[in-house]
């Protein structure tokens, strides 16, 4: 009952709701695996591309780093677009609701009752984050090379992708997948380069070039799909 108690105190709840959010996404994209589509794949051409030197010898999708600045040395430290997107946030939410409630464990044993959400977030915080930088090294390492091996999204132009969700017209993008040259799958939001066509799920496009995050395709050549 004291258990109880104390996950009902609401200088708990921001803890609690990240666990929770945490269940859920967990819960959706193993349903995704199991039907074969990244339900959260989008996340990833989110990030504007990175290269992030000789050393790897690869190209990530991940925040703009080539200009050295502090914010970009401390992303690339984070390894931020080593591992899918989906994968750091389930990292840095799950970090973000044990270290919170093991804080406000202690405050409850040491000063006889817990803190205020807001003092206790803010250290939380701080000592979430390198625990998603350790969480992506190790997720890096773990993952099956298929999952992990990101490359420019700009070579993906000259692909052919297929519509996995939606339907793409002008203005309006639909989700859809395609492989690059090491047999990865990358979810994309595809839109149609001739403004008068439309096409719906399953069709497959021929990428001829990106603005953003958008990709532009075009019906293929029966050769294009050999």
């Amino acid at each position: 009952m004291m258990l109880l108690s104390y996950f009902g105190e609401p200088a708990n709840y921001p803890f609690l709701v990240a666990l929770l959010v945490v269940f859920i996404l967990a819960a959706i994209e193993g349903v995704g695996a199991m039907i074969g589509a990244g339900v959260f794949g989008f996340l990833d051409g989110l990030l504007p591309d990175i290269d992030l030197g000789a050393e790897l010898d690869i190209e990530f999708d991940a925040p703009d780093l080539q200009s050295p600045s502090i914010t970009g040395e401390f992303l690339s430290w984070l390894r931020i677009g080593q591992v899918p997107v989906i994968f750091s946030l389930i990292v840095f939410l799950t970090a973000f609701g044990l270290i919170g409630l093991t804080l406000q464990g202690l405050c409850l044993s040491l000063l006889g009752t817990a803190l205020s959400a807001l003092w206790v977030a803010l250290p939380t915080l701080f000592l979430s984050i390198p625990v998603v930088g350790f969480g992506n090294r190790f997720l890096a390492f773990v993952l099956p090379r298929d999952e992990t091996s990101a490359i420019s999204r700009d070579r993906l132009v000259g692909k052919v992708a297929t519509i996995t969700l939606g339907e793409a017209r002008v203005n309006f993008p639909a989700q859809a997948k395609v492989k690059d040259r090491f047999g990865q799958t990358h979810y994309i939001m595809l839109a149609p380069d001739n403004e008068s066509e439309t096409y719906g799920q399953g069709d497959r496009l021929l990428l001829v070039r990106r603005s953003e995050n958008i990709y532009f395709g075009i019906r293929p050549s029966s050769k294009a799909l050999q």
